[in-house]
C-alpha cells in the first residue's frame, strides 16, 4: 500500500491501522528535512511533496556529475555520477553501490494512527 494521504482522506476512519511502506527516511527525520521544508515552502508555497526530497537530491547528484566530467554528454557524465558520493537532504551519503543502486535507500513502515500516518520503523539508512 502506498504512504498517501489521499488513501486516508478516501478511506476515512476505515483506513484507521492501515500499514504502508515509503523509500528513505520520514521528512522530519531527514538530515537536511528542516531546512528543505523551510526553503521549499518559502519558494513554492505548499507543503513538500512526497517524493520531492528525493527529485532534489537525484537532480544535485546528476548536476555535480556533469561538473566533475565537465560535459553535458551522458555517456562521458554517468561515469561520474557512479563516483558520487556526497551529503545531501535526505541521507547523510548519497552514494552508488557496483550495480548504481542506491547504498543507503532506506524504507520506512508506517501506520495510521488517529486519522494520520505515524513511522513505525526505517530500515537501512545512514
Amino acid at each position: 500500500m502506498m504512504h498517501s494521504d489521499e488513501l486516508i482522506k478516501i478511506a476515512g476512519p476505515a483506513a484507521e491501522g492501515a500499514l504502508a511502506s515509503s523509500g528513505g527516511s520520514p521528512l522530519d527525520q531527514m538530515p537536511g528535512g528542516k531546512s528543505y521544508v523551510e526553503r521549499y515552502t518559502k519558494r513554492f508555497n505548499k507543503p513538500v511533496e512526497l517524493y520531492s526530497p528525493y527529485a532534489y537530491d537525484g537532480t544535485r547528484a546528476v548536476f555535480a556529475a556533469m561538473k566533475r566530467a565537465n560535459s553535458t554528454d551522458p555517456h562521458l557524465y554517468l561515469a561520474s555520477l557512479k563516483a558520487t558520493n556526497m551529503k545531501v537532504v535526505t541521507t547523510n551519503e548519497l552514494a552508488y553501490d557496483q550495480y548504481g543502486d542506491l547504498k543507503f535507500g532506506g524504507v520506512t513502515v508506517y501506520k495510521v494512527v488517529n486519522g494520520k500516518w505515524q513511522p513505525l520503523t526505517t530500515v537501512g539508512t545512514k
